[in-house]
């Protein structure tokens, strides 16, 4: 007969693997969250002004990693952490110290800048910048979540900001060197979508800072001036920040050294966070971080700067402030929901729309001369509204909105694309608070557009599948749409017939996701009866092949 022993040998080893496994896994995680601990304390140190103490908490959590994280080293863990303390450093240089002692901070904020540096620039070379670590972000159930505080930032954004510091210390050769290895990067970076992996499985939509290569490539210049003897260093760092600028430059993170109180589920598009400006018209600043300005503590919505902006805007405020107290129960609502554009994302895509209606309608010439009954309805029911009204200034109502779209929509596709160039020549003039929205995108709306009759087939958690019928090729395709300021499902909620359901919209493409325009009117007109029987037969089942576009 058989021995068991030796399978029965086998299996124990594998019990005792997961064991230790598992073990493993808890001791790590109990070492993140005591390590995050001791950067987020940092972090709150160094808003009030503690620079000293800021720096002993970063200073634990670097000898902390060091000793008991694994493969911290060369870790955008210790990245992120050797950031702070260089930030925390050239504040105390900043505010208290002089002579030896601000020399000393200086050179030490040097190599922990470089040291940074160093990590960034060795993961490009081996392709892992945008691929994290199991220690550096895992996996929680549907949560992310990492040993650092604010997992947004780590790799990209964190690279950039150490391009940022570095570049401080003055140019020269290497950072010219640095310069034009972070803007490769970047255009890499964005032309792959922002997409971060996971090494535990599973990716990220990551981010980087706004307008960041424009910068990049700003100061690019000027360092090369320098090297070249055309102007001088302090020449350089003044036309590079400013005095306005400095402190944006150090402050970053929050005021309260925290993203979210959970650490999960940290913002995962920098663009989807979305940055306030202050509410106070006679003010322009804008935050440069997340949760950076006060809230009204009534309404909860309007954000301030500063006391003395909340107190002078008071007047004005207290008439809207019962009303926008409703739009942060939207707001929760809308953040929520993966089928909807998360708010900054959104309210920067209304922003351009609002711009874009408003100089098809009162300022284009192509729009003027279009001879259909949709640019006539425009013509008489809209264009008063807005013609003497700054650009983007006047927000429509809902059936203004759908009635400018469908005007657009009816344009010859020639002269539609003729108005958009016209339009994104005007928008160039304009001076916009950083960071300002991406008017580009309306070339792509152009360009790729598809609008008229569509079949709302099904409702998922990513998105409202969408069957429409090509024009031309009378081939039926399918679309994972996405709401702008919620789901397509929530937009149809009042119809009480169960699907399919037929309406006239367009989807435009935006980012890595297929948006619907946000108006939706019942399909008017002859349906096909071939889109008909499409929608019928994917709502019962028996025809799942069609494929299913989820970006344009």
């Amino acid at each position: 007969m058989p021995s068991n022993k030796k399978k029965g040998t086998s299996s124990k080893k594998k019990v005792q693997d997961r064991r230790a496994k598992q073990s493993a896994s808890q001791d790590f995680h109990a070492v993140a969250i005591e390590f995050r601990e001791l950067l987020l304390k940092g972090r709150e140190e160094y808003a009030k002004g503690r620079s000293y103490a800021a720096v002993e908490k970063q200073s634990e959590a670097l000898k902390l990693g060091s000793e008991k994280i694994s493969r911290f080293e060369d870790s955008l863990t210790k990245a992120h952490a050797l950031i702070e303390l260089a930030l925390a450093k050239s504040a105390i240089q900043t505010d208290f110290a002089t002579g030896e002692e601000w020399n000393k901070l200086n050179q030490e904020g040097k190599e922990i800048s470089s040291e940074a540096l160093q990590i960034f620039e060795s993961r490009i070379s081996s392709g892992t910048l945008t691929r994290f670590r199991k220690e550096e972000c895992w996996i929680d159930g549907s949560d992310y979540s990492s040993a650092v505080p604010h997992t947004e930032r780590l790799g990209p954004i964190d690279y950039t900001q150490c391009i940022n510091i570095n570049n401080m210390f003055g140019p020269s050769e290497d950072t010219i060197r640095s310069i034009k290895k972070a803007i490769m990067f970047c255009k890499r970076f964005i032309s792959s979508g922002y997409v971060i992996s996971l090494e535990a499985g599973g990716a990220l939509q990551g981010g980087l800072p706004d307008g960041i290569i424009e910068t990049l490539s700003t100061n690019l210049q000027q360092h090369e001036s320098v090297v070249r003897g055309e102007i001088s260093a302090r020449d350089a760092m003044e036309n590079m920040y400013g005095n306005d600028d400095r402190e944006e430059v150090r402050h970053t993170g929050s005021l309260m050294g925290k993203m979210k109180l959970t650490h999960k589920k940290l913002a995962k598009d920098t663009d989807r966070i979305g940055l306030k400006y202050c509410s106070n018209p006679e003010c322009e600043k804008v935050e440069t971080h997340p949760k950076q300005f006060m809230l009204c503590s009534r309404c909860n919505w309007s954000a301030y700067c500063g006391r003395d902006c909340q107190v002078s805007d008071w007047k004005r405020h207290k008439k809207d402030c019962k009303e926008l107290a409703v739009k942060v129960q939207e707001e929760k609502t809308q953040n929520k929901t993966k089928s909807s554009l998360q708010v900054g994302e959104s309210q920067r895509v209304l922003t351009i729309i609002r711009a874009f209606h408003h100089f098809a309608v009162a300022m284009s010439k192509e729009m003027e001369e279009t001879d259909t009954e949709e640019a006539q309805l425009v013509e008489y029911m809209v264009k008063p509204k807005l013609a003497s009204a700054p650009l983007g200034s006047v927000q429509l109502g809902m059936q203004e909105v759908a009635f400018v779209w469908s005007a657009i929509w009816s344009m010859e596709k020639k002269d539609r694309n003729k108005m958009i160039r016209e339009f994104l020549t005007k928008m160039d003039s304009y001076q916009f608070p950083r960071p300002s929205p991406d008017f580009g995108v309306v070339k792509e709306w152009g360009e790729n557009g598809v609008y008229g009759h569509f079949a709302v087939v099904k409702y998922t958690k990513k998105g409202t599948i969408m069957l429409h019928e090509e024009r031309e090729s009378n081939i039926i395709k399918g679309y994972m749409a996405v709401g702008l300021t919620q789901p397509v499902e929530d937009l149809l909620a009042a119809i009480p017939q169960p699907l399919p359901h037929f309406i006239n919209t367009a989807l435009i493409p935006f980012k890595k996701v297929v948006l619907c325009q946000g108006t939706i009117m019942p399909a008017l007109g002859h349906l096909s009866p071939k889109l008909e029987a499409a929608a019928k037969a994917f709502v019962d089942g028996s025809d799942v092949d069609i494929e299913i576009i989820e970006r344009m």
